[in-house]
């Protein structure tokens, strides 16, 4: 069985990642800044290489998995949202990168279906993704007003998935692969709390596959897709950017693909 690390594994999503993997029979490393196996802040500099360094303590003859799933919602400020979203995503796939090559393995970042929305925006993602520079981006995001923070976190997200992208065929080359998930509206405690007026707003677009409903996905649906890609069953597939939204990109960009 594999030995795989995960961030944001204590909640939702990242608990029923957990879930499924241990089940499976893997070894999972949790890195939370509550309930983890190691407690850290993951937006900060100090909390990235303090997970880095715990993980390259514990498994110096490597890892067969990373799936760095830590982040935070269109609420939280945008300062949060950049640096959790993109940065701690990307540092740490980075830091961690030589423990995958040892095993040949993979990792998986989740993202968002809100990366093809119009509320992206591209010089945001422009400056996220191609400066690659944590100070300036910071510099960025304490200038944006908290009423554009959904803004803010599309935009990380749309960043997050185009570095996946870019990074995937030099990863190939060292055997390792890299994919993302693109989820869609999800019941976890992160929108259990949202009001009748913000789940009206969430579902303004019916989900396909709840249609008639008032339901979002569910949390397990997302991590079904993550295991499959962490997997050897997805030894095809790298640099993908994997919609699990009921349907909902294909519905609004039916041809585009």
């Amino acid at each position: 069985m594999g030995s795989y690390v995960i961030t944001g594994g204590t909640t939702g999503i990242g608990a029923e990642v957990r879930r499924l993997l241990f089940g499976a029979g893997h070894e999972v490393f949790n890195i939370d800044y509550r309930g983890g196996d190691i407690e850290v802040d993951l937006s900060t500099d100090e909390g990235v290489s303090t997970a880095i360094r715990a993980v390259t303590e514990k498994y110096p003859d490597g890892i067969d998995g990373l799936i760095s799933n830590a982040g935070v919602g269109p609420t939280a400020p945008p300062e949060k949202i950049f640096s959790l979203n993109f940065y701690a995503g990307t540092y740490i796939a980075e830091g961690l990168r030589p423990l995958l090559a040892k095993k040949k393995g993979c990792c998986v970042m989740t993202s968002s279906n809100s990366i093809t929305n119009s509320s992206v925006r591209m010089d945001w993602v422009e400056l996220l993704s191609n400066l690659r520079n944590r100070d300036r981006g910071m510099d960025l995001a304490r200038m944006i007003p908290q009423a554009q923070a959904a803004s803010v976190y599309s935009s990380s997200k749309c960043a997050l998935a185009r570095w996946v992208r870019r990074v995937s065929p030099s990863w190939a080359v060292d055997g390792l692969r890299i994919n993302a998930v693109a989820p869609g509206n999800t019941t976890t405690p992160m929108t259990k709390n949202l009001t009748e007026q913000q789940k009206d707003a969430a579902l303004l677009i019916p989900i396909p596959t709840r249609y008639g409903t008032r339901e979002f996905l569910d949390a397990e649906e997302i991590a079904n897709a993550i295991v499959f890609l962490a997997s050897k069953k997805a030894s095809g597939i790298n640099g993908v950017v994997l919609f699990v939204d009921g349907g909902i990109d294909a519905l609004m960009r039916s041809e585009r693909f």
